[in-house]
């Protein structure tokens, strides 16, 4: 249905092959000069067979999903050298030198945080890695078996099973004996059907768990399940897969991080800037209900919770709930006008993985704030839509929220999305709960929050302060 050629030399060849088809038949089989590796060319799809173009999308659309497999290719196989051009200009390749993770930063962005964890048996090896896809809470899934790229069903299972909270970017990479999966289930080869569903599903949860900071470590027998759900598997509670040992190897390339909490003077530097306060500050309150009067701070509990002592009593503060609510507030008093166009101090080059999106949408884009530059293939962000005060998103992730945003509704006018990935990217600024707040600082956010016209909560409806009247201690201690 299409015409279709392919070049091919192996290194230590010194001539090639030449491969032409044409409609389903071999018009030109021979040996050819030409480079080492593959070239492969499809030309005129369809050509015989008029009526199934109608069922092609546009030409973008097309180029889209053959871009897409050249990079499930450069993933699945990183010893091989990948590279694809469309109407003259480059596009994503890959250096062919067996790095997996540089392949999947190079598609996914430096600026991601990307973790890995493999582990392997008897009879099974599986390799997984997982980013975060900024502004989005649904997972995408791409999973190998035996080199060849799958739809399953199971491991889509298990991943939204267990990790809704860790939305992103998962590869998962399985090699398991030919007799334990059946690929001639789909027409095109893409799904199989595993012999033991159920030992797949345990260990893509069991991955997922040590990506997400459950598991620290992996013990033997892990990702064991009893030889009861997998009938012939040899008795005796071995799983088909662990052999004799019934147990894994298994190694993770990131390890949870620990509860450190940040330096007192930081936690504020992207929020609007204020004067430092002394231990001890009175503030005019558009909020008496908070406490007005003199303010005194007291300290911050182990658990994160600011004490305070006011004219009335104590007061023990939330301060993200508090934070949240200041900058929610704020965000309501800027005008979507004062948006304003920042450069990049350093052009930055776009990945490959929204590279074409931002290609078939780069007018939009444009129209609300982003520009580009292209060079040698390679796309640029040069600027980008910020808020005053430099209250926002890192550009390149800011663009790949709006975009993913738009793509999943095309009803919502761009600048919508824009604004709203902005609102969000401003009031996610807010302090943690384990952080740790100078005096100065609680103070300002004391004061910040008595300015706020609803301070009793923050805009997710939870609370942020708890006051103990002065009357309730005097009454509890028999003080009246």
């Amino acid at each position: 249905m299409s015409r279709f050629e392919i070049r091919s030399r192996r290194a230590e060849d010194e001539t090639g092959g030449l491969l032409r088809i044409e409609g389903g038949e071999t018009v030109l089989h021979t040996e050819t000069p030409c480079r080492k590796g593959t070239r492969i060319a499809v030309e005129d799809l369809f050509y015989t067979l008029p009526a199934r173009r109608k069922f092609l999308k546009s030409a973008a659309s097309e180029w889209r999903r053959a871009s897409s497999l050249v990079r499930d290719f450069a993933v699945a196989y990183p010893s091989v050298a990948f590279s694809e051009s469309h109407d003259g200009k480059s596009g994503f390749t890959s250096a062919g030198n067996g790095d997996r993770r540089r392949v999947l930063l190079d598609l996914w962005g430096d600026e991601c945080d990307l973790r890995s964890f493999e582990a392997s048996s008897t009879n099974l090896h599986l390799e997984c890695w997982w980013a975060a896809i900024p502004g989005r809470a649904k997972s995408q899934v791409t999973a190998f078996v035996n080199g060849r790229t799958v739809n399953d069903a199971v491991i889509r299972g298990a991943v939204g099973s267990l990790c809704r909270s860790m939305p992103g970017n998962w590869v998962f990479l399985f090699t398991l004996p030919p007799e334990f999966v059946d690929a001639n289930i789909h027409p095109a080869k893409a799904e199989v059907r595993f012999r033991y569903p159920g030992e797949i599903f345990d260990t893509v949860q069991q991955a997922a768990l040590n990506l997400s900071g459950g598991v620290p470590q992996v013990s033997p027998g892990a990702f064991s399940t009893s030889s009861a759900h997998f009938p012939g598997a040899g008795g005796g509670g071995r799983s088909p897969f662990t052999g004799e040992s019934g147990g894994w190897r298994a190694r993770s390339g990131w390890q949870a991080p620990g509860e450190e909490r940040a330096a007192p003077g930081t936690l504020f530097a992207r929020m609007e800037a204020d004067p430092p306060l002394p231990e001890t500050a009175e503030f005019p309150s558009a909020a008496d209900e908070v406490g007005g009067g003199d303010i005194r701070f007291m300290g911050q509990l182990a658990s994160g919770y600011l004490v305070f002592e006011t004219g009335e009593g104590l007061a023990v503060m939330d301060p993200h709930a508090a934070h949240e609510r200041i900058g929610y507030e704020r965000m309501g008093r800027i005008s979507r006008e004062s948006v304003t166009i920042q450069g990049c101090a350093v052009p930055l080059p776009v990945p490959p993985s929204f590279s074409q999106s931002v290609r078939e949408h780069r007018k939009g884009l444009e129209e609300i704030g982003f520009s580009f530059d292209e060079r040698d293939g390679q796309l640029y962000l040069t600027a980008f839509p910020s808020l005053p005060g430099g209250m926002g998103e890192d550009p390149l992730r800011l663009l790949r929220s709006v975009l993913l945003e738009w793509t999943e509704d095309r009803q919502a006018p761009l600048e919508e999305i824009l604004w709203k990935r902005l609102a969000t990217a401003a009031c996610g600024l807010s302090v943690k709960l384990g952080d740790r707040i100078s005096p100065s600082e609680a103070l300002a956010l004391w004061r910040n929050l008595c300015e706020c016209g609803s301070p009793w909560s923050c805009p997710h409806g939870r609370p942020t302060v708890l006051t103990l009247a002065r009357g309730k201690l005097e009454s509890f201690f028999g003080r009246e």
